[in-house]
C-alpha cells in the first residue's frame, strides 16, 4: 500500500475535524449548564423577593382584620381577604392557590391569616418545574395590653369667618368646639383599653388667624385641650403657616424626647389663606411633616375650593381628607378621625 502525501493530508484534516466536532459538543453542554445555573439563580432570587412580599401582604391582611375587631366576624374575614387579594394582585407571577385561611380567636383576641400561593418560575421549565408553592402566616392581636405613646395635635382656624353661622344654623366656632370634644370622647369610648389610652395619649393645639393665635403645648391627656379649645374666640384674617409651624415644632420636640411616639396632626379650616404665599409655605411644612412620618388628617368646614385644595395637598393620603358641608358633617368627620386613631392602635404579634 502506497501512502501518498495527499492521503496523509486528508487523514490529518479528518482527525482535526473530528476534534473540532467534539469540542463543539463539550462547549454546547457547558453553555447549557451555565444557562441553567443562571436561570436557577434568577428564579431563586425572584422567589426570595416574592416570599418577602407575600409575608408583607399577609401581615397587612391580619392587621386589617384586627383593626375592625369590634365588628362581626364576617366583616373581619371579608376585609382581611380583600386586603390580601388586593396586595397579591400587585405581585408579578404570584397567585393564591386557594382562599386564605382566616381564623378569629376571640378568647386570645387574635386574627390569624394563612395563605398559600403559587410562584410561576421563569426558567424552571428547563427542569420541567413550572412553579413553586410558598406559604406565609401572620397573627395580629386586638386586645391592647400595651400601647405606644401617641400625640394628637390640632391646628385650628379661628379667623373671623368662624364666628359666622354654618349652613345648618350653628355658629361655626361652637360647632368646632363640639366636634373636638366629641372626637376625644369617641377616641376614648372606642378604645379596647380606655384606661391605658388616657395614660398614653398626649394632646395640644395651635390656632391661627392672621397670625399665630392661642395655643397649648403638648401635655398628657386631653382634658386641658378640650377645656381651652372651648374658650377660643374668632377674629382676623387667615394665614395657616404659623399655626402649622407651631404644631410641627411641638411634635418634632416630642419625637426627639420620646421613643415609639406615634404622631397625628388634625388640620382644619373654613376658608382660604389671604395670600398664595401662605399656601406655599404651609404646603412645604405639610410635606416635611409627612416625610417625618407624621400622619395628617385635614378637615374643610364649608371651605371654598382654594382652601379645600390646600387641605388635600396637606393630607397624608386621600382617605385622610374630610370635606364638611355643615356643622353636622363636621362633627361626623371629627368622630370618624377619633375612631380611626383608636382603631389604628393594633399590634402585630407574629
Amino acid at each position: 500500500m502506497v501512502i501518498t502525501r495527499r492521503k496523509i493530508t486528508q487523514f490529518v484534516h479528518k482527525l482535526f475535524g473530528d476534534l473540532r466536532g467534539g469540542l463543539a459538543v463539550i462547549a454546547s453542554v457547558a453553555m447549557m449548564v451555565i444557562v441553567l445555573l443562571v436561570g436557577v439563580a434568577y428564579d431563586y432570587n425572584g422567589m426570595t423577593s416574592v416570599r418577602s412580599r407575600l409575608q408583607d401582604s399577609v401581615d397587612l391582611a391580619a392587621l386589617a382584620g384586627a383593626s375592625i375587631a369590634r365588628t362581626n366576624e364576617g366583616q373581619i374575614e371579608r376585609l382581611a381577604r380583600k386586603t390580601l387579594e388586593d396586595n397579591i394582585a400587585m405581585i408579578a407571577n404570584l397567585s393564591l392557590v386557594e382562599p386564605p385561611d382566616i381564623t378569629i380567636n376571640n378568647n386570645a383576641k387574635e386574627v390569624t391569616v394563612l395563605a398559600s400561593a403559587r410562584y410561576n418560575l421563569m426558567c424552571g421549565r428547563m427542569l420541567s418545574v413550572d412553579n413553586m408553592r410558598i406559604s406565609a402566616s401572620s397573627t395580629s392581636g386586638f386586645a391592647i395590653e400595651q400601647m405606644n405613646p401617641f400625640v394628637v395635635y390640632l391646628v385650628l382656624d379661628v379667623s373671623g369667618s368662624m364666628s359666622w353661622l354654618s349652613s345648618d344654623g350653628s355658629v361655626k366656632l361652637s360647632a368646632l368646639q363640639t366636634a373636638v370634644t366629641d372626637m376625644f370622647y369617641t377616641l376614648y369610648s372606642t378604645s379596647e383599653n380606655p384606661t391605658l389610652l388616657t395614660s398614653t395619649i398626649r394632646t395640644g393645639f395651635s390656632t391661627y388667624s392672621t397670625v399665630l393665635g392661642p395655643s397649648l403645648d403638648i401635655e398628657q391627656g386631653y382634658s386641658q385641650t378640650v377645656s381651652q379649645v372651648n374658650a377660643l374666640s374668632a377674629a382676623g384674617g387667615t394665614n395657616s403657616t404659623p399655626g402649622f409651624q407651631y404644631a410641627y415644632d411641638q411634635i418634632m420636640d416630642e419625637l426627639n424626647g420620646t421613643s415609639n411616639l406615634v404622631p397625628y396632626i388634625i388640620f382644619m379650616t373654613d376658608g382660604d389663606n389671604n395670600s398664595p404665599a401662605f399656601d406655599v409655605t404651609t404646603t412645604a411644612l405639610c410635606d416635611q411633616a409627612k416625610a417625618d412620618n407624621i400622619t395628617i388628617f385635614t378637615v374643610a368646614f364649608e371651605a371654598p375650593a382654594k382652601g379645600q385644595a390646600l387641605l388635600q395637598a396637606c393630607a397624608t393620603s386621600p382617605d385622610k381628607v374630610y370635606n364638611s358641608a355643615n356643622a353636622a358633617s363636621l362633627n361626623a368627620a371629627f368622630r370618624d378621625i377619633g375612631s380611626e386613631i383608636s382603631q389604628a392602635v393594633v399590634r402585630l404579634k407574629r
